[in-house]
């Protein structure tokens, strides 16, 4: 359906493999989309900057635009075809997916961020039909709809009108057939190439959610503060989908703003008090910056912040020193959780009991996991940990437990979008998803120690992990930021270089000796590189590759 006919046989086998999901015996379009459920008619869903509506307001706006839609295409059918999705963070995104979901189509969200040829990329690449767009975005939408010669539609008023008769019968709002129709098509960062789509059905979509409801017990009490990217995974479905498809509110701030969000989290009187809180590790090191600076009362803030039952961090690898200052300064342990965007969540750390810091837990409901170690001539590879939610089994003959992670989801994505070579390549004959990433095992939890290729330094010898050394250094209080790589060098292999943002003018040596009472002498830093600002993506991860090229061309 979504691939060349000549590598179709391949791709089942693929499938064959990952034999998770739900069977079409329980299957209801309200089982796929809850939110359809009409106790929730009246319940506010999204909150924004410019309004609120309940769930039978962005219904009945998402069935008005379905309409506009078709309209716009001919009247011809968007089944199967792709959307793309142009807004800002606000409910004109949730009307836009569903819209294109009453269609039966895939979205494509695109970052408004991002510059042009990138937009453009994407949507060739994706070959979206149609091109939704707020009005804010209308100017880039409309050239990239004549370069491209697809439809543009534009949001309008459609926002800002009111509805004089809300819905109260959301039956046949959606195709009968929708868990296996195409739901969205995410683009990855690309450091290895440009970006690949990564498509999902409905089944997998569904399985995500609900995996992390069922984790984290998100309910319809629940009311989110939204500051993430809805391009991305964590942004899009697992901090606005989800508690939509638990009947919960969103509240949603156009951009991070650490003035916005301390304010929404020591407003404890308001209307709309939150209670779930999700971001990245640069916002919550941003957010302690801004604490620090506004001389805020960490006993008064600890109290106000009481209101919350979850905070979660992601999408990078939380400092330690991190995770401690937020304890200290707001009484609540960070919930750290691992995942990609071919298979959403994979391990967290548990709702409730101690959570290990450092650590990303074990597997979500519906995931196996486990570490595999490659024999140096790169023939045999032998298991040395399994683990699913509720147990795990060590292989003791491993003379440490340290491996490649490999994962097994009922959410796991159909394939990257006309690349088959690709999507086979990333699994192993017995269809387990090869993340990349180098883990370890300790204490019953994983350990996310980096990218394979990236964040894995071998320097005299030594295999060592750059997120430990990064980890460390955040412990030092001049440095602020830090980006730790491995550069080719003919003596060690690689040397370790430290990419450094400085909060004073602290010299290279004085971080020199701190680190040897910090760090093994084989992991300090040949090289100290201080500069202004380490370049991240909007999800604050930093390229290391880019990075290395930019700072280290030879």
């Amino acid at each position: 359906m979504f691939f060349a006919k000549s590598v179709v046989k391949r791709l089942l086998l693929i499938k064959l493999r990952r034999n998770f999901g739900q069977s079409a015996s329980n299957y209801s379009v309200e089982s796929v989309l809850p939110f359809l459920r009409n106790e929730y008619g009246q319940k506010l869903a999204i909150k924004d900057s410019l309004r609120s509506f309940t769930y039978s307001e962005l219904l009945y706006r998402s069935r008005v635009l379905k309409d506009q839609l078709v309209a716009a295409n001919n009247g011809q059918n968007l089944l199967g075809k792709r959307i793309a999705i142009l807004t800002p963070n606000n409910a004109s995104f949730t009307v836009s997916q569903w819209s294109a979901w009453m269609c039966g189509a895939a979205i494509v969200p695109l970052c408004p961020q991002h510059p042009k040829p990138e937009l453009s990329y994407v949507m060739q690449d994706s070959q979206a039909s149609v091109i939704v767009s707020s009005d804010e975005h209308q100017q880039v939408a409309e050239e990239l709809s004549s370069k491209l010669n697809i439809v543009h539609v534009s949001l309008d008023n459609l926002m800002n009108s009111s509805v004089s008769n809300p819905m109260d019968n959301f039956s046949n709002l959606f195709p009968d057939n929708l868990l296996d129709l195409p739901a969205s098509i995410m683009y990855t960062s690309g450091t290895t190439g440009r970006p690949k789509g990564v498509l999902f059905t409905h089944r997998r979509k569904q399985a995500q959610v609900n995996k992390v409801s069922t984790a984290w017990e998100l309910t319809s009490t629940d009311i989110l503060l939204h500051i993430l990217p809805l391009h991305h995974m964590h942004g899009m479905v697992v901090a606005l989908l989800c508690p939509l498809c638990a009947g919960g509110t969103v509240k949603m701030l156009p951009k991070f703003d650490p003035a916005s969000v301390w304010k929404d989290l020591l407003d404890d009187s308001c209307d709309l008090p939150s209670n779930v809180f999700m971001a990245v590790p640069t916002i919550y090191a941003k957010l302690i910056d801004y604490f620090d600076e506004q001389n805020f009362s960490i006993e008064e803030t600890r109290e106000k912040c009481k209101r919350f039952r979850l905070m979660v961090s992601g999408s990078a690898a939380l400092p330690t020193p991190l995770l401690h200052k937020w304890k200290e300064i707001t009484g609540h342990v960070l919930l750290e959780r691992y995942g990609t965007t071919e298979f959403g969540m994979g391990l967290t750390n548990p709702l409730y009991g101690p959570k290990i810091p450092g650590s990303v837990g074990l597997p979500f409901p519906g995931v196996e996991a486990k570490l595999v170690q490659t024999d140096s001539d790169g023939t045999k590879t032998r298991t040395i940990v399994e683990a699913t939610e509720s147990n795990f089994t060590v292989h003791e003959k491993a003379e440490e437990l340290e491996g490649e992670l490999l994962v097994k989801s009922d959410s796991m994505f159909e394939g990257y979008w006309n690349k088959p070579n690709e999507t086979e390549d990333s699994f192993t004959e017995a269809g387990w998803f090869k993340t990349g990433d180098t883990a370890k095992f300790q204490d019953g939890a994983f350990f996310i120690k980096g990218r394979t290729s990236v964040d894995i330094i071998k320097s005299g010898g030594y295999k060592i992990s750059a997120l430990d050394i990064e980890r460390t250094l955040l412990e030092h209080p001049a440095i602020s930021e830090v980006a730790v790589l491995g550069i080719d060098d003919e003596t060690w292999g690689q040397r370790i270089v430290a990419v450094v943002k400085l909060s004073d003018k602290t010299q290279e040596q004085e971080l020199k000796d701190w680190c040897k009472e910090h760090l093994p002498k084989y992991q300090i830093p040949k090289e100290f590189k201080v500069v202004n600002e380490i370049p991240r993506n909007v999800m604050g991860k930093v390229n290391k590759k880019q990075l290395i090229m930019s700072l280290f061309p030879k």
